[in-house]
């Protein structure tokens, strides 16, 4: 099938804020949200694929803290690394979805990114008191994977996570840094070490042996700049870097390519990789609650553990979207979104449930043509 149509929900979410004054600038407070699949009511998206983010209170975000003016401590389910803040905020309020988020928080591809939504997290976040108003907040976080809780042997939890944020904000200036490094994904252990044994014959993988488990650490680091010359209209640029490290020099010193390029999806992952991305946005307030915005993004070819790029194994992408606002809180948008692979990628657009696949073949071209109405309570 070359073509899907599908009514997709893109990230609907119920949520509760709790606050309690507890004196003298000091606060206690509390976060539960929960995403939720008003398309298909479970909770998996339109492929079928579970959802992390919906189906349980507290998916999208669960925590408890407290703090100041100073800065806060905040403990629980929490989003660390993925979003862009004012920088690019485009695919959390403004259309259903763009291009930029799906290469600053990949989930397809040859890299996935550190971390999104990370279970058992430690943040501190510093406030304007502390930091100035130019870097408020500016924050840093470490969390304990749960399932590696769950495998760990002997109780040794190897995989973690780590990372900070700077975010900065002067006159009609904004830029954000983010760095984030998901150590020992699979705990330290590898769950193929017969992996080179795994037979493949053209484009099809021997299903019988399944997919390889290997242990890794991911690293990325993202930065982003953006001038605002009106209140909702700006332009912006993002530079992300991403790295997958695996923990056997063996897997390490693979070739990426001889073996994803030749498999059915990137589920078959070995050889370290790194890559680049560049993306562009700009977004314009035409008056009277209509507003366009157009994205771009140039993906680089993967390098290998030698620093060699690899053939084709990039892509580009773009996003135009129109947004007309129908009341303060209720909008409406259509946006039309292509990501162009070359012969050995398959970057796909993978924000919420628009995905009607789990995965596309190597070179494929995606597009998604969005029709979103939105209303905030």
């Amino acid at each position: 099938m070359r073509a899907r149509n599908r009514l997709a929900d893109d990230s609907s979410r119920i949520g509760f804020r709790i606050n309690e004054d507890l004196g003298g600038g000091l606060r206690a407070f509390s976060v539960i949200e929960t995403g939720i699949n008003i398309d298909t009511a479970t909770a998996n998206g339109q492929s079928g694929a579970g959802n992390s983010g919906a189906g349980y209170i507290g998916t999208r975000e669960a925590h408890v803290g407290i703090g100041n003016g100073q800065a806060e401590l905040r403990l629980g389910r929490q989003n660390v690394y993925w979003g862009n803040g004012k920088i690019e905020d485009v695919a959390a309020n403004m259309i259903h979805g763009g291009v930029i988020n799906a290469y600053t928080a990949p989930g397809a591809g040859f890299i996935n990114g550190p971390a999104a939504r990370a279970d058992n997290t430690y943040k501190v976040v510093f406030n304007k008191d502390l930091v100035g108003t130019m870097f408020a907040g500016s924050e840093v976080w470490y969390s304990i994977a749960s399932n590696a809780e769950q495998t760990a042997k002997n109780l040794d939890a190897k995989a973690k996570a780590l990372g900070f944020t700077i975010k900065a904000e002067q006159g009609p200036f904004a830029a954000q840094y983010d760095y984030g490094q998901n150590k020992n994904s699979n705990n330290g252990a590898d769950t193929a070490a017969a992996y080179a044994a795994t037979a493949i014959t053209g484009n099809a993988v021997t299903t019988a042996l399944g997919a390889p488990t290997l242990d890794s650490t991911t690293t990325g680091a993202k930065l982003g700049l953006a001038y605002f010359y009106a209140p909702t209209s700006k332009v912006a640029f993002i530079n992300t870097q991403l790295k997958q490290e695996f923990t056997t020099a063996a897997e390490n010193a693979k070739d990426p390519v001889s073996i994803v390029a030749t498999a059915t999806n990137a589920a078959y992952n070995t050889g370290f990789r790194k890559q680049a991305s560049n993306s562009f946005l700009v977004q314009h307030d035409l008056g009277g609650g209509n507003i366009v915005i157009g994205q771009y993004v140039k993906q680089g070819n993967v390098k290998n553990l030698s620093g060699a790029a690899m053939a084709d194994t990039g892509s580009t992408a773009y996003s135009l979207a129109y947004r007309k606002d129908l009341s303060k809180r209720t909008s409406i948008s259509t946006s039309y979104n292509v990501i162009n692979n070359d012969k050995n990628n398959n970057m796909m657009s993978n924000g919420g449930g628009q995905a009607s696949v789990t995965y596309v073949p190597m070179g494929a071209q995606v597009k998604v043509i969005g029709l979103g109405i939105q209303h905030n309570f």
